[in-house]
Order: structure tokens, then C-alpha cells, then sequence
């Protein structure tokens, strides 16, 4: 542990080596930016806290289709085949009467230590540095200087611009007391698997996570990823124990257990405060409809080190960042967020949810799924 009191500056400290913090640092170290990641797991990647399902760039595009016309985004969504544990060409949302609606997908799922190594990697290759196994403890404030200090338990940085890459918690906004923070967390637990699993990228509601859903996400050989995400005033045990009880009703044998947080209330308002741009989920970019969050986070993290790049050339204000957001983004996720809250709202048991869904239908439930108004008129 380094003790000294000296203060190490970089013009861009990105906290969190997931996507969003390697897809910004590679931006950011392409462009000539000095970029530090650093990251307090001590391998990237591991443990994961998702259910590991990744979009291909075409599915991204019919959610967002401003992004069509970024070069740069389509090729960093090339993903290499070492990284696709899975194709995901379809998937499946069961009622509680399990009742299934089907539509096809173009994701695939990743094993998440190789999916953000590789980004990580490819983020050194363009000149990033990143340090793993260093974890941010606090932000103190040094008013005389005007900057702030990132106390690590490997030492203290100060910055020209942060980019909080930490997750749900937003944990820089936190201990900075400053910036807006994502809301509507929902607690979640998911397990590595193995036996009988679907083909299928499938999702389950009603009484299995009351206010959330169960997933599995197939990883090929025989393993998945399944999971359960529930609003904590619907919880009455503890999530292992529901998690468990739903594995073994599927004949499957748990190999190993993660867990974290996703928020599903939509987008903060603003994720700029001073010289912090937050990214990913510190930002609440995720689809409310089916707790994705990856491909925006990639997104998040281009856009990111674009407003940086373009403020530290021309001053270009940073809230340039909020504007592409807003623009590009935001609205797919504020509609998905507002459909979730109705869904949440009518549906409190599982008729009603079986109602609902068969009123929908299967184009109605995808649309839902994509972001998009699940009815015109709603």
C-alpha cells in the first residue's frame, strides 16, 4: 500500500474497468488523452454482475437509430468470435401460467472475464493505463486548490475530468455528495449453471420475482446464466433461497453465485456535475423493460470521451455529453421506464399479469422489450 501523502494527476480518471469505463479510456488514449483506469476488482471482469447477455450492433439500431451513423461505435461493437459464448437468436417471455411468447433477438451472451478483458485490452493497446485492485475510499474536497482528491487504497489522484464508470451506485457521485444518481435499484442474484438449458434467451414474470423477473441466458455446453431480480418490498427471503428454489424446479445444478444492482427507474436526469461525467449504469442507462445495460454503456463511454475530447480542445462545454445523450438515448429508456412503472402499477399479482401480457400480445411485449411504446396510444 503506498503511503504516501503525494498526489498523482492524470488528465482523465476513469473509475471502473467495465465497458463504459474501457470503451471511454480507449477513446480517450486513441486521441492522444492521457487515460488511468482503475479498477478495485483484481481480475476485470470477475466477478460479474449481470446476466451477461450482449447486443450486436444491429440490435442495437432499431432502439436507437441516431446511432446508425457513428463509424467509430459500429466497428467497436465488432466483437471478436473468443468472446461470444453464445448466439442469443431468439428469446422467450413466459406469463405465470408460463405461457411463452417468442420473437427473435441478435445478442449473444459473453462470459464477462473475457468480454471486459478484451475491451480492456483494447483500451491499453491504444495507450490507457490500468491499474486493478486499487479501490476508491473517498473524494475529498481541497477548496484553496479547486480540485478534488480521489483517496484510493493504492494512493490519491486528482484529475482534469473523472468519468465515473462504478456501476449502479454511482459510487463517485456518492462520495463526492455531488451529481445525480440512478434510483429504482433493483436487487438481483443470478447464478453460474449447468445442465438442461434452453436455446432460448428467456425471461419469466409473475410470482417467480414479484415486481422483477427471472432470466436464463444460455451459454453454450450446457451452462447459463439465471437470475432473479425483485423490488425489495416484494422480497420475504433472502434472494439465494428464491434463486435456489427456482434452479432446482428446472433440474439445473448451481456451479457459482454473483449478484448486484440495476437500476430501472430511467435515466438521471444529468450526468454531468463539474468535471465528473458518469457513464453506464452510474448514469441509470439501462432498459427498464429487461435490465440491459451493456451495449448503452458502451455507448455512454464513446460519448464520454468525446465531450472530454472536445473540451479540452476548443472548451466546448462538457454538457455536450448530456446533449448526445438526450438526443441519441434517453428517450427509448425514459418510455421503456414509464412502461415499466404502468406495468408495475396494474400488475400486482399473477392474473393480472397473465391478463395483461395476452392483451399485448407478442408484437406488444417485444416492442416493450425494445423500448418502444408497447401500445401506440400508450
Amino acid at each position: 500500500m503506498i503511503e504516501s501523502r503525494d498526489v498523482e494527476h492524470r488528465e482523465v480518471l476513469v473509475v471502473g474497468a467495465g465497458p463504459a469505463g474501457s470503451t471511454a479510456a480507449a477513446r480517450l488514449a486513441e486521441a492522444g488523452v492521457d487515460a488511468l483506469i482503475i479498477e478495485r476488482r483484481e481480475i476485470v471482469g470477475n466477478p460479474a454482475q449481470c446476466g451477461e447477455c450482449v447486443p450486436f450492433w444491429s440490435e442495437m439500431l432499431p432502439t436507437y437509430p441516431k446511432l446508425a451513423s457513428d463509424e467509430w461505435l459500429e466497428d467497436w461493437f465488432n466483437f471478436p468470435d473468443r468472446v461470444i459464448a453464445k448466439n442469443l437468436d431468439w428469446m422467450r417471455v413466459f406469463s405465470p401460467k408460463m405461457r411463452p411468447y417468442a420473437f427473435d433477438l441478435n445478442c449473444f451472451s459473453a462470459h464477462r472475464v473475457q468480454f471486459d478483458g478484451f475491451l480492456a485490452d483494447e483500451a491499453i493497446k491504444r495507450g490507457a493505463e490500468i491499474r486493478t485492485s486499487v479501490e476508491l475510499r473517498n473524494v475529498q474536497h481541497q477548496s484553496k486548490l479547486a480540485r478534488d482528491i480521489y483517496v484510493t487504497d493504492e494512493g490519491r489522484f486528482s484529475a482534469d475530468y473523472v468519468i465515473d464508470a462504478t456501476g449502479a451506485l454511482a459510487n463517485v457521485a456518492r462520495l463526492r455528495g455531488k451529481g445525480d444518481r440512478p434510483g429504482g435499484q433493483l436487487p438481483t442474484i443470478y447464478a453460474q449453471v449447468a445442465g438442461a438449458v434452453p436455446d432460448s434467451f428467456d425471461v419469466f414474470l409473475g410470482s417467480v420475482a414479484p415486481g422483477g423477473y427471472a432470466w436464463i441466458i444460455p451459454k453454450g455446453d450446457d451452462v447459463a446464466n439465471i437470475g432473479i431480480g425483485m423490488v425489495t418490498s416484494r422480497i420475504e427471503e433472502p434472494l439465494r433461497q428464491t434463486l435456489d428454489r427456482f434452479t432446482e424446479g428446472l433440474g439445473l445444478r448451481t456451479l457459482s453465485y454473483g449478484g448486484g444492482w440495476i437500476p430501472l427507474a430511467g435515466p438521471c436526469k444529468s450526468a454531468v456535475s463539474g468535471n465528473v461525467l458518469a457513464v453506464g449504469d452510474a448514469a441509470g442507462l439501462v432498459m427498464p423493460s429487461n435490465g440491459g445495460g451493456i451495449g448503452q454503456a458502451i455507448v455512454s463511454g464513446k460519448y464520454a470521451a468525446d465531450a472530454i475530447i472536445t473540451n479540452r480542445n476548443d472548451a466546448t462545454p462538457l454538457s455536450s455529453y448530456d446533449d448526445i445523450l438526450e438526443s441519441n438515448i434517453r428517450k427509448p429508456l425514459r418510455i421503456s421506464a414509464r412502461s415499466k412503472r404502468l406495468f408495475q402499477t396494474l400488475c400486482r399479482g399473477d392474473f393480472t399479469t397473465e391478463m395483461a401480457l395476452r392483451f399485448l400480445g407478442t408484437r406488444g411485449i417485444q416492442r416493450a422489450i425494445e423500448c418502444h411504446r408497447p401500445l401506440y396510444v400508450l
